[in-house]
């Protein structure tokens, strides 16, 4: 009994090594909430982001797109901040800011 956990524990390990036992970005998502920081969105997601723009609108917001790559799934992911806070993210799609609402701080 024992040899044959032995064997299939190294065997789950090799596949571990092979395939990677790490999270993947989609799952990691799961973890962002609406008005997280950039810093908070960066410790859960890593720092496998690009900033791809920043811009100022017209009521003196500052705006910051992300995109996020998945190295396992090669899946991309947009991230909007406003004012340094996480406004909205989703798979890339558009390049065009959206009308970024942050919800209200309770």
């Amino acid at each position: 009994m024992k040899k044959h956990l032995l064997r299939l524990t190294l065997v789950a390990m090799v596949l571990c090594a092979n395939f990677g036992c790490s999270t993947t970005t989609a799952q990691k998502l799961n973890e962002l909430n609406l008005g997280m920081s950039q810093a908070d969105v960066a410790r859960i997601l890593g720092d496998n982001y690009t900033v791809e723009a920043a811009t100022t609108d017209t009521n003196g917001a500052r705006l910051q797109m992300w995109d996020y790559s998945d190295k396992k799934t090669q899946a991309e992911y947009r991230l909007y901040f406003k004012d340094g806070k996480l406004a909205q993210w989703g798979i890339k799609g558009a390049t065009e800011f959206p009308t970024l609402t942050l919800p209200t701080q309770k």
